[in-house]
């Protein structure tokens, strides 16, 4: 069972989750990275990009510029979430998303691929996972992303739409005639209760960091 995270006397913050909330959040999180990259089209490497434009070489830098003029728009409910429209404009939001989407979803992947190694890091079975503070600002940007994904595919507009599909789902549990055999609403149990142990560890994280 998880414990909440906490600050130590050394500064670090640390929280203690047992071998399945550990591989749920890592699956989640790949899960997440691999939907952005599908959605988006991303198949670069981004350091190689980030190399090409620091060289010395003007063809590898004009490669690196134009990089992104292909950003492709979102088609998932969720990564348009991730990746609003920064314009009504649709070609303003064109050019926002040309030279800005790249950096962005670069910054939500290493976040994401962050967190999953920091859970790896923190060995087999029940253990602590420990972090500094920059490692758990991109935790909390990571769990974020995840929870925006999670509420997409729970069809919730606004945080408070959570407790109204909680509720229905207690009531749902009291229901004697209910299928047993409905997997929809097995699989929306799930969806729900990781929603949940996210939403408990993002703000743990942040009473931790305050």
């Amino acid at each position: 069972m998880a414990h909440a995270f906490r600050r130590r006397a050394d500064g670090s913050l640390a929280c203690r989750l047992d071998s399945e909330e550990k591989a749920i959040i890592s699956q989640v999180a790949q899960e997440t990275a691999d939907l952005i990259r599908a959605d988006l089209g991303i198949d670069r490497d981004p350091e190689v990009l980030r190399k090409a434009a620091a060289s010395e070489d003007p063809l590898r830098r004009l490669e690196a510029e134009f990089a992104g003029q292909d950003a492709r728009e979102p088609a998932d409910s969720a990564v348009k979430r991730l990746f609003p429209a920064a314009s009504e404009d649709e070609t303003l939001a064109g050019e926002f998303r040309r030279f800005g989407q790249q950096e962005l979803a670069d910054g939500k992947l290493t976040d994401l691929t962050a967190v999953i190694s920091l859970l790896d890091a923190s060995g087999p079975g029940h253990g602590e996972v420990v972090l500094d503070d920059e490692q758990a600002l991109s935790m909390l940007r990571a769990l974020n992303d995840v929870r925006i994904v999670l509420a997409d595919r729970l069809d919730l507009q606004r945080d408070g739409d959570f407790d109204t599909v909680r509720m229905l789902q207690q009531i749902g549990e009291r229901v004697e005639e209910a299928s047993s055999e409905d997997s929809d609403q097995v699989g929306s149990d799930i969806v729900i209760a990781v929603y949940e142990l996210l939403s408990w560890l993002q703000e743990s994280l942040l009473r931790a960091l305050d």
